[in-house]
């Protein structure tokens, strides 16, 4: 091979390579098969016998790098990290008071709050991609396993004739994860976590947001629309973003747990299932593979999808430890003054600013495609239960929705569309043309600022929104979902009973006769 190949070959990796970012893949997965072995005396046993009582989702092994971020992911969502965060908001607020609020008080603030949401935005972004690659991952597999129940139920060994006495007799069994609709409760840390996440994210939270705001620019002529004015919205506006984004990350946390306790839950159902039908059926088919397909999107949403790629992953952190480093090391240059403690507030502010956007966009996006699969997975439940004749042990999940919901539901459609991130661009390329017309001054880093912040603040407040009424809805469907596979296992295990007991009775006849 000749160097111009070699060199044409390398090009075209780095080329692969920077194009990879925000590139959406198909989610392929099967559920692990509960093989049996028959013997010559037509007995079966279980290859492994026994059922998981957890379970760990198979994925393609990341890099060192890749698991690093995650564990950081992870670990930003706890309850130390929260807890650790509100301690720093009250003794900074301590502070202030003591000192009667200076400005580098109030600028110190908006500098660590930017940071911190800035930092935030990028794990929120990595926290988002997981829990979605993950829950996809397991739909695939839940409609794998229940490609092959259908299969094994409509078997001719499989003896189904109960009558309708036997039917209505058979009691709804007990799940061991609460009520999903409220997020199980463990102690008093819980009962508050849920009554703030209420309370954020609901339209009452936003109308008093805006409130404040309005407040706000009503007394500007008071403080002569002075810097001082817009550092105290700065401040405000700061502090809510700290709170709001180390909030969500814990009640993603939170809910993701619950999430995994209700599918350790499912999947230890589906293995029983399988293997009791399998076992009365000898059926060994492999369990196949199901493919969830990408949705196509425009070349606009793929450049969306290329930017939350960069910031959710190691690139994005990567660049950011530069701009701090950076940061740094032109402080003794601009002499530590205010315009220099200002820079790295209105960095991450525009960065933040246009993250907010697309955060949401991201979220709806996937949320859709979860909609979809999770449909299908319900409608597959429907099939077997028809089948079976037996009346479904859940409800729809009700398409009623309250005035206050749909104007949550609006705002946060409205907030998601590609759109609103492009203008989010230009309106972040506007104010860096005005801050460079003032030579970056102290009035004209805060123009940046105060904007920024404001709708940043307002987008996270409609994020908790529309986390708090996705996540509802997740758990209350894999609930449901459980419930159906503890009903149906229920109804197998009548069946293998009864199958067992007619095999009793069959071989006691024989002897008999002998």
């Amino acid at each position: 091979m000749s160097d111009s190949e070699d060199n044409t070959g390398l090009g075209k990796r780095i080329y692969a390579s920077i194009c990879s970012p925000g590139r959406q893949q198909a989610v392929k997965a099967a559920a692990p098969n509960q093989f049996v072995t028959t013997s010559k005396s037509e007995m079966v046993a279980i290859v492994s016998e026994k059922i998981p009582e957890s379970y760990t989702i198979h994925e393609a092994r990341k890099s060192l790098g890749g698991r690093f971020f995650d564990s950081i992911t992870m670990h930003a969502g706890s309850q130390l990290i929260f807890l650790t965060t509100l301690i720093i908001l009250i003794i900074w607020a301590i502070v202030g008071i003591v000192l009667g609020a200076p400005d580098n008080w109030q600028i110190a603030m908006q500098d660590g709050g930017s940071i911190q949401c800035y930092i935030s935005d990028t794990l929120l972004m990595r926290q988002q991609q997981n829990h979605c690659k993950k829950l996809l991952t397991v739909i695939a597999q839940l409609r794998s396993r229940n490609f092959t129940l259908q299969r094994l139920l409509h078997n001719t060994r499989i003896n189904k004739n109960f009558t309708i006495s036997e039917i209505n007799n058979l009691q709804m069994p007990e799940d061991n994860v609460g009520d999903a609709a409220k997020l199980p409760l463990e102690n008093w840390f819980d009962r508050c976590c849920n009554w703030v996440s209420n309370a954020v994210g609901s339209i009452y939270a936003l109308i008093i947001y805006w409130m404040g705001i309005f407040a706000w620019i009503g007394s500007g002529h008071l403080l002569q629309w002075s810097n001082l004015w817009q550092l105290y919205i700065n401040t405000g506006t700061a502090v809510e973003l700290t709170f709001t984004s180390m909030f969500l990350q814990h009640t993603r946390r939170r809910h993701m747990e619950y999430l995994e306790k209700c599918l350790a839950s499912v999947m230890k159902a589906d293995c029983e299932l399988e293997t009791l039908l399998r076992r009365s059926t000898g059926d060994n088919e492999p369990n196949p593979i199901i493919e969830i397909k990408p949705l196509r999107v425009t070349r606009a949403v793929r450049s969306i999808d290329y930017y939350a790629d960069v910031v959710g992953s190691g690139i994005g952190a990567i660049i950011s430890t530069a701009v701090f480093v950076l940061w740094i090391c032109i402080g003794d240059y601009m002499q530590w003054d205010s315009n220099w403690w200002l820079i790295i507030g209105t960095y991450t502010g525009l960065v933040g600013f246009i993250d907010g956007f697309v955060l949401r966009n991201v979220y709806f996006r996937q949320d859709k495609i979860m909609d979809e699969q999770f449909n299908l997975l319900i409608d597959a439940d429907s099939e077997i239960f028809q089948y079976l004749n037996l009346q479904l042990p859940t409800k729809p999940l009700s398409g009623k929705k309250s005035f206050i919901c749909l104007v949550s539901y609006y705002m946060g459609v409205i907030c998601s569309m590609p759109g609103a991130v492009l203008a989010s661009l230009i309106i972040t390329v506007a104010l860096l043309c005005i801050a460079s017309g003032m030579s970056w001054n102290e009035t004209g880093q805060l123009l940046c600022n105060t904007p920024t912040m404001i709708i940043e603040g307002f987008l996270l407040i409609v994020l908790i929104q529309a986390h708090n009424i996705s996540n509802t809805k997740r758990r209350v469907q894999l609930h449901d979902i459980l419930i159906r596979r503890l009903k149906l296992l229920q109804y197998v295990r009548q069946i293998v009973d009864k199958e067992n007991y007619r095999n009793l009775n069959e071989k006691e006849s024989v002897q008999y006769n002998k």
